[in-house]
């Protein structure tokens, strides 16, 4: 589960598609999405009724889970994905995986991309993943919908009097998010500072040495409990434990993966940081 994690986390942007020209409205296409993010998305753009696979990472919306599964998003199942007979198959592009190459041998329509490492890069995905199936217009209003509730997230966030340090920890020992990452924005958006927003990386794993010397004001924790924070040796210098700035009840899917549902992340966790104001 760390590798799937921090695959999603850190992967750069990279489209690469092979693609006719993009279906038309209503005609009941068949779609296999082979990643947690594209399902979500096709979801949030009204396609979810012609999505008939998804990996077993795929758990939202929950609708999405009653979909044939087809396995993970590296090495899926290619003879499910056939079976199914998909008009297009929309995945994410990995070094480690040939399914792109092999469904396309299998003369199937492939759109492919990698995970964006930025909030436009998110934007940019929507609208590639409405143009590829039909539904463009609906990416636009998804898009400018994202972009108006960032907004008054960003003015909203200005009038905090302090911006706390916030450690991010995707899991433990300590495996964290640097600069280059769409959550590391999505922090500074909620109105804090991600604590290594100064390494140009999408993730990194730090020293637990390294976080007691930055002492962070709030700690994110998307897998540890509070109780397991606070155990950790000398960890109970830490400014966040000392405070109770502990966050461990967080849906950790609004913060780390590229979708609609980042802006929710954004506005719940502002939420919690405006306590401290």
């Amino acid at each position: 589960m760390r590798r799937i994690l921090l695959i999603l986390v850190g992967a750069a942007l990279l489209v690469t598609c092979s693609r006719p020209a993009p279906p038309a409205r209503g005609t009941g296409h068949r779609i296999v999405s082979l990643a947690p993010s594209l399902t979500e998305t096709l979801f949030a753009l009204g396609a979810g009724d012609e999505v008939v696979g998804v990996t077993s990472y795929c758990n939202y919306p929950p609708e999405a889970q009653s979909r044939e599964k087809v396995g993970d998003f590296i090495n899926p199942s290619i003879e499910k994905i056939v079976s199914l007979q998909p008009d297009i198959v929309v995945l994410e592009k990995w070094s480690s995986s040939k399914v792109s190459r092999r469904l396309s041998q299998l003369d199937l329509r492939v759109f492919e991309t990698v995970s964006p490492a930025s909030i436009n890069q998110v934007y940019l995905l929507i609208r590639q993943v409405g143009d590829a199936t039909g539904r463009s217009r609906q990416a636009g209003d998804l898009v400018n919908e994202m972009r108006r509730r960032i907004d008054a997230a960003r003015q909203r966030s200005s009038t905090f009097r302090s911006h706390p340090s916030v450690y991010v920890e995707i899991d433990p020992p300590s495996w964290t998010v640097g600069g280059r990452s769409y959550t590391s924005e999505a922090v500074a958006l909620a109105g804090g500072r991600n604590l290594f927003d100064d390494i140009d990386r999408p993730s990194l794993l730090v020293s637990k040495e390294k976080v007691l010397e930055k002492n962070p004001d709030v700690i994110l924790s998307f897998a540890a409990k509070a109780a397991d924070i606070q155990a950790r040796p000398g960890w109970g210098e830490i400014k966040a434990v000392k405070q109770g700035q502990i966050i461990d009840n967080f849906n950790r899917d609004l913060l780390s993966r590229g979708t609609f549902r980042l802006v929710e992340g954004i506005e719940q966790l502002q939420q919690r940081l405006e306590r401290l104001q």
